[in-house]
């Protein structure tokens, strides 16, 4: 199965190809990194190991006095990859591995009102991300009216469910001396 590194890539360059530094460019216009762990560096990395296992291939292109640069095409292996990684990862279920979790698990560490203030800068960190995050998805609906709305919502709906159970924990509706 791809990585989900991988699978975004491949899903750029299915539609079109691409160089590298296009689809850096992309993943950053589209605010990828909001749900996808990647990095500039990781993009080059990703797309030479795609080519080692026969997914994409490039072609060499020079425009005027640029340098010569690779443009990533899709071969039928990677297009086969592609849909069974895609409908693997839609139908199983992934794991979450939250950090909080970690804090949580030690946190009859601290003295509770030291806890609770914790929890209240989250919350408030929490609620700027998600002004930032609502506020980045307004203005890519211009760009993208029709797309990404499924990833809003469920981005959303957990980042929700995060404020509401650390908003029990700080009225005591959830206990946290188990």
């Amino acid at each position: 199965m791809l990585s989900d590194v991988e699978l975004i890539l491949i899903k750029f360059i299915k539609d079109k190809p691409y160089y590298a530094y296009e689809l850096e460019r992309l993943i950053e216009k589209r605010q990828l990194r909001h749900w996808v762990k990647i990095s500039g560096t990781a993009i080059y990395q990703v797309l030479d190991r795609l080519c080692q296992k026969g997914l994409l291939e490039y072609t060499f292109e020079k425009e005027g006095n640029m340098p010569q640069r690779k443009r990533y095409h899709l071969t039928e292996e990677g297009n086969k990859q592609f849909f069974e990684s895609t409908r693997k990862t839609i139908e199983n279920i992934e794991k979450y591995y939250f950090k909080l979790s970690i804090g949580l698990s030690c946190r009859n560490f601290l003295p509770k009102d030291e806890f609770d203030k914790l929890i209240e800068n989250r919350l408030n960190k929490l609620e700027e991300f998600l002004d930032e995050f609502n506020t980045t998805f307004e203005k890519s609906k211009e760009l993208y009216p029709t797309k990404r709305h499924l990833i809003r919502k469920y981005l959303l709906a957990h980042y929700k469910l995060e404020e509401e159970f650390l908003n029990k924990i700080l009225s005591g509706d959830e206990k946290t001396d188990e």
